[in-house]
């Protein structure tokens, strides 16, 4: 009874809805598709779920690096191929090409789901029931802004009109100072907490398609890149993260994680962005030492990109480790569950790939993520020394 209601108020505590970036910490948990809230075994339960810090035996540190550039919709390909029609002159393209153009700027401007993406990396260390790191990050989320000219004809549609389309862009380059505690509840149960500072610089601007940063060719990484990079505006937030983890017996392990508990608010040039607080669950099915099943959601869906579309992420990741645990492979899929489609090409989903290495006293892990069209979009390399 204890148990249940420990993990009550870690309920209690969350306004179930979505964090801003970056959405995976370290290359383990993108190759399981993000799943791997309820058990981790290095540095990066910092980030997962601080209480996992109670179950490391052996002091580590190290350092990693992860970037992501998630594009689902194509928003960047569709308006590089709307801007190879001549877009400042459109009223005196032939009908076709202003309808083939139009079409292109409507895909984009109604995607879900924005172009967003990070560079992070830093040095970690970990001994048992606390941690620390110091990550430099990179973010930034670049979306069309709805305009009500996209749903005229493309006969009706003027050179003023196409001008006054906007996509915007937000940019972040902060260093996340973090220091995460840990500490026993009673047997299997164990409970944590991360405190951040994050200081840096940010950014707001909205861009017309025939201005900079547009150009020939700019794809989505370059598009998040010339956000993050215009960042020049100040700002330090304090916050903190909350987790719970508890042993079901020998295999089964739940973790609980409010993510952004303090809710803080960054203001900006184009209003207030608050951290929102984010309520995620995980489970992890291990059979023995070697294989791995791990399953996370955020238990409600929320407003992730800022925009006014919900998502709702659910990871599933299997881990198998070869040759006494030297090699770890691993799989797993990210998808949202508030979309149209779970699976397939038209989904928002991502694929994980990757390996790890335990080298006596090193561990590294290397991990690709893809979208549905096979093409590379996150990538993760994490390296780690055991300190015995």
């Amino acid at each position: 009874m204890r148990k249940i209601t420990l993990l009550a108020l870690v309920f209690g505590l969350a306004v179930p809805c979505f964090s801003f970036f970056p959405f995976f910490y370290g290359a383990r948990s993108l190759a399981l598709g993000y799943a791997s809230l309820a058990f981790n075994y290095d540095v990066n339960a910092l980030y997962l779920n601080p209480a996992l810090l109670r179950s490391l035996t052996v002091p580590l540190g190290g350092y990693q690096y992860g970037s992501s550039s998630l594009d689902f919709r194509d928003s960047s390909g569709r308006l590089a191929a709307a801007r190879s029609y001549d877009l400042e002159h459109f009223q005196d393209l032939a009908i076709q090409s202003r309808e083939a153009a139009l079409a292109e700027l409507n895909a984009a401007f109604s995607a879900d789901a924005a172009i967003n993406g990070f560079r992070m990396h830093g040095p970690g260390y970990t001994g048992k029931g606390y941690a620390l790191s110091i990550a430099t990050v990179d973010a930034a989320l670049v979306r069309p802004l709805a305009n009500p000219v996209l749903a005229k004809p493309a006969s009706e549609v003027s050179n003023a009109d196409i001008a006054s389309l906007r996509v915007r862009f937000t940019g972040f380059h902060y260093k996340d100072y973090a220091l995460a505690v840990a500490f026993p509840v009673s047997q299997g149960l164990a409970v944590g907490a991360t405190l951040h500072y994050l200081k840096g610089k940010h950014t707001v601007f909205d861009a017309a398609l025939n201005a900079a940063p547009f150009a020939p060719g700019a794809d989505a990484a370059d598009l998040l890149q010339a956000a993050w990079s215009a960042a020049d505006n100040g700002f330090s937030e304090f916050n903190f993260d909350l987790g719970a983890g508890l042993e079901l017996g020998q295999h089964l392990k739940v973790g609980l994680l409010v993510k952004n508990v303090g809710n803080p608010v960054i203001a900006t040039a184009a209003g207030d962005l608050r951290l929102a607080r984010r309520l995620v669950a995980g489970l992890v099915f291990r059979p023995d030492a070697a294989m791995g099943i791990y399953l996370d959601i955020d238990l409600a869906a929320s407003d992730l990109f800022h925009g006014g579309d919900e998502s709702q992420p659910f990871s599933l990741g299997v881990e198998k480790g070869l040759f006494q645990n030297k090699l770890f492979l691993r799989a797993g899929i990210l998808t949202d569950l508030a979309a149209k489609y779970f699976v397939g090409r038209k989904a928002n989903v991502l694929y994980g790939f990757g390996c790890g290495f335990n080298l006596g006293n090193f561990l590294v892990d290397l991990a690709l993520g893809l979208d549905p069209q096979g093409r590379v979009k996150n990538l993760g390399v994490s390296g780690f020394y055991a300190i015995r």
